[in-house]
């Protein structure tokens, strides 16, 4: 599903939307209108953090100094 979000402004009570060429077609659209709260600040996304349980599992080997393989793991005789 391609959403299409629009801010504007009306003119004389009415607001003009330019489809994208994605939306072109014989279908129908839902339009729901909601006033922007100029007041609030846009809400950031919450930040998704790891399983607590996950916590100490995993080894961290490569720290972009030191290679995450040893040089022997490269040889290939």
């Amino acid at each position: 599903m391609e959403a299409l979000r629009v801010i504007a402004r009306p003119v004389n009570r009415q607001l003009v939307i330019d489809l994208p060429a994605s939306l072109a077609g014989d279908l129908s659209y839902e339009v729901i209108v909601l006033p922007v709260s100029e007041t609030s600040p846009p809400v950031a996304p919450r930040r998704r953090l790891p399983a607590p349980e996950l916590a100490g599992s995993a080894e961290l080997r490569d720290d972009l100094v030191t290679p995450a393989s040893s040089d022997s793991d490269w040889d290939s005789a």
